[in-house]
């Protein structure tokens, strides 16, 4: 799965999290956070989920859906 940048800075945005923060909230690692914050990619289910519940959005709204 591959994570969708806008919307992870989007939820962001609208929760006021910092960098910093999501990865502490979604306990994942700073370099993690920045990774799909900055440059996307592939993660795994569990990631999805964690930084989903971080930002109280469904994981499933962070997947890029590719057409």
């Amino acid at each position: 799965m591959e994570i969708n940048v806008v919307a992870v800075r989007l939820a962001m945005a609208n929760k006021g999290m910092t960098l910093t923060q999501l990865a502490k909230k979604a306990h994942i690692s700073q370099q993690t956070a920045c990774r799909y914050v900055t440059h996307g990619g592939n993660g795994s289910a569990p990631t999805f989920y964690k930084i989903g519940k971080a930002l109280g959005v469904e994981p499933s709204s962070l997947v890029l859906i590719r057409q």
